[in-house]
């Protein structure tokens, strides 16, 4: 191994290849903390390292990430999309604020899930047939950095990297929104 090689690369590899997303949500973590700090530090030569095995790493403000070549969504990360959007409007709906997603946990279970309307349709149409699906879809984007989940409480806060797909997410439906009511005139 070349002496510049940094200290934990392969750990910090093997979390990205796996779709882990560092953040600065990882700060807090003695785990992942010290991980973060290598991988920013070091950012270019992991680019480097990765580039030649044919991973893109790349950095959205303070997020660190693989990036797809191509950019067609597997079946989890739709699920995603969708399950952090349905989240985050039923908590508005409630009163809550975009903030506290991110800031203290949700009982996401106690939300109107499977109400009539768009929610039920998104989630037919990603597979997310009811709540344990749901649930089972946040234990496995907790392990990607996405959501902070709590099995026991069935509680979830959303990290940094989520607000990513959220803000992706509202786009979408807005477009879709528009694409419809333009369809209806």
């Amino acid at each position: 191994m070349p002496a510049d090689t940094p200290p934990r690369s392969a750990e910090i590899c093997q979390r990205l290849l796996r779709g882990y997303q560092f953040s600065p949500s990882d700060h807090a973590s003695d785990d992942l903390g010290p991980l973060y700090a290598v991988l920013d530090e070091r950012f270019a030569w992991f680019q480097e390292q990765l580039a030649t095995m044919g991973f893109s790493l790349v950095r959205d403000g303070e997020v660190m990430l693989l990036e797809k070549e191509q950019k067609e969504l597997t079946n989890e990360e739709r699920q995603a999309v969708v399950a952090l959007f349905l989240l985050g409007d039923l908590w508005l709906e409630q009163g809550g604020s975009y903030q506290d997603l991110f800031s203290m946990p949700i009982r996401w279970a106690d939300l109107s899930w499977l109400r009539d309307g768009y929610g039920r349709e998104y989630l037919a149409q990603a597979g997310l047939q009811d709540l344990d699906a749901i649930e089972d879809l946040w234990r496995r984007i907790a392990r990607k950095g996405l959501v902070t989940y709590d099995a026991e409480t069935r509680t979830l806060t959303l990290r940094d990297p989520a607000a990513r797909i959220l803000t992706m997410a509202r786009r979408l439906h807005q477009r879709l929104r528009a694409a419809e009511e333009a369809a209806n005139a």
